[in-house]
């Protein structure tokens, strides 16, 4: 017998006789923020019905669907275009979703992919799937849980989802964590596909929380993010800052001095002071890139529930005397490419929960202004597309709040057509679809964090040129980083360069770059 199914002697007739005895009145969450309750006064678009005295019913006009749900759960429609939340300490209930029209994926591809990263990570662990009839409706349910991280709160370690098809290319998932066994079926007694109707109303607008930065970052953040009026460029030498005189070679080939350079680390490695004091004798500013990953038997592992269970306490601890004692500015950027299935903490691959990803940034944060760090601009930076692209990975699901990000970072790449299925693509081809999207949600500077261009398939020289004119439409870009390296084919027997990222080999890539920095270059 299925343990989490729930008899059928439970609410229903009082719950039937509750709803011809009610008027339905319209409740306003706690949790919804005041500029998207003003909107929803307006336009409708959504609507919090109370449905009887322990339930309130969701209705989602644009998306065609209402869910009775407790009532006692909060909500939060600050990304409604992506998911609607309703929150307790103990439980959350997100309701997502996804249209498949004029892409690869179906409803069909959706359940067969949305599990896969759930079974290849250990720390969870499917316990049941079956279907379920909600008056009519056919849902497919898969129960989850992983180990438990907290003991002094509530950690909400058991998870569920609800996949209803509308059709084969329209889902609607309920998406649900408990710090106690789901009884889905109580939680959520009754759900129902509607008629699309209404314009979905707007989502918030983010904006970044004044910082007290220590005087010398606060001047670099004013000169390159406040005050500056054009775009500076940084680089990704993969010799530096380990050894200087590569990056001094490039510099002087481009006659640019590069006030950024990009350095990656993960748990597994320390500081590196010598490293970051080489940076700042150079004068560059390191954007110091931090993986919430370690290696445990020759393997890389994502350790987001150590983090978070205190393991690596002792390590941040270390990290933040080793940044207050560096005393100079960093731009740090955490967990960048969150919403690509090829990061170990994406959520895809951690319980499709990106509160996980928000709680460990968090904890990180919090860490570090106990410790009085004040060097430290904090970067948040998703990839252009998500990957896979389904709701529950939208990159807005990992912004971790206002106070948490001070720069919004853009990664992009023209990797060109080495491989099947890519296409080469000019430098607006690769920005605008969501560069224009970024600035009408996120009032943040900007800064591409890492691009470049392949070789294979079109003119290098020529995209960079094309480059070079086309970013001064991006006036909220400040600083970008140009990513100097190679990718490899490992399908190869032999080394064989996939993705030729090099800015310093070919004299007419060189030429161009150089002639085109000059304009940019600090008065």
């Amino acid at each position: 017998m299925n343990k989490y199914k729930i008899k059928e002697n439970n609410m229903k007739k009082a719950l039937i006789a509750l709803i011809f005895a009610l008027t339905f009145t319209t409740v306003h969450a706690e949790g919804i923020t005041l500029e998207n309750a003003e909107v929803s006064n307006a336009d409708k678009s959504t609507e919090l019905l109370q449905y009887s005295q322990d339930y309130n019913k969701y209705i989602n006009h644009p998306y065609g669907y209402e869910i009775v749900i407790s009532n006692n759960l909060k909500l939060n429609e600050d990304i409604v275009s992506v998911k609607s939340r309703f929150e307790s300490d103990d439980l959350v209930v997100e309701v997502f979703y996804d249209n498949f029209y004029n892409t690869i994926n179906s409803h069909t591809t959706y359940l067969n992919y949305g599990n896969r990263g759930i079974l290849k990570n250990p720390e969870f662990e499917i316990t049941n799937e079956y279907n379920h009839n909600f008056n009519g409706f056919s849902g497919r349910i898969t129960l989850y849980e992983r180990r438990k991280i907290k003991t002094d709160e509530p950690d909400r370690n058991y998870y569920g989802t609800i996949t209803f098809a509308r059709n084969t290319n329209e889902v609607i998932t309920v998406f649900m964590k408990s710090s106690t066994p789901l009884y889905i079926e109580k939680i959520m007694p009754e759900f129902k596909i509607t008629d699309k109707s209404e314009v979905l109303k707007k989502d918030v607008v983010f904006h970044p929380e004044p910082k007290n930065f220590d005087e010398k970052t606060q001047e670099f953040y004013n000169k390159y993010f406040i005050d500056n009026e054009k775009v500076d460029f940084g680089i990704f030498e993969p010799s530096f800052p380990l050894y200087d005189y590569r990056l001094a070679q490039i510099e002087n080939m481009l006659d640019y001095n590069f006030p950024v350079a990009l350095m990656y680390n993960n748990f597994s490695l320390p500081f590196k002071t010598a490293y970051m004091n080489n940076a700042k004798e150079s004068g560059k500013v390191v954007e110091y890139t931090l993986y919430t990953t370690d290696i445990s038997d020759g393997m890389e592992k994502d350790i987001t529930l150590d983090i978070l269970g205190g393991k690596y306490d002792a390590y941040l601890d270390s990290l933040a005397q080793n940044f207050n004692e560096y005393d100079y500015p960093v731009l740090f950027r955490l967990n960048n490419e969150m919403n690509g299935e090829w990061v170990l903490y994406s959520s895809h691959l951690v319980g499709k929960d990106t509160d996980l990803f928000i709680e460990c940034w968090k904890y990180i944060y919090d860490k570090f202004e106990a410790h009085g760090v004040d060097n430290l601009i904090w970067v948040w930076n998703p990839n252009e597309k998500s990957f896979p692209g389904f709701s529950y990975n939208n990159y807005l699901c990992y912004y971790p709040g206002n106070k948490y990000v001070d720069i919004v970072g853009l990664t992009s790449y023209n990797t060109g057509n080495y491989y099947s299925g890519e296409t080469w693509r000019s430098f607006s081809e690769a920005y605008d679809h969501f560069y224009y999207d970024y600035i009408e949600r996120f009032t943040h500077p900007m800064m591409i964090t890492e691009f470049s261009c392949a070789s294979a398939g079109g003119d290098k020289a020529s995209w960079h040129e094309d480059m070079l004119n086309t970013i001064e439409n991006y006036d909220r870009i400040k600083i970008a980083v140009l990513w100097n390296g190679q990718d490899y084919d490992m399908t190869k027997g032999e080394k064989t360069v996939s993705r030729n990222y090099r800015i310093d080999l070919e004299e007419p890539v060189i030429n161009t770059i150089r002639n085109g920095l000059q304009k940019f270059k600090m008065p």
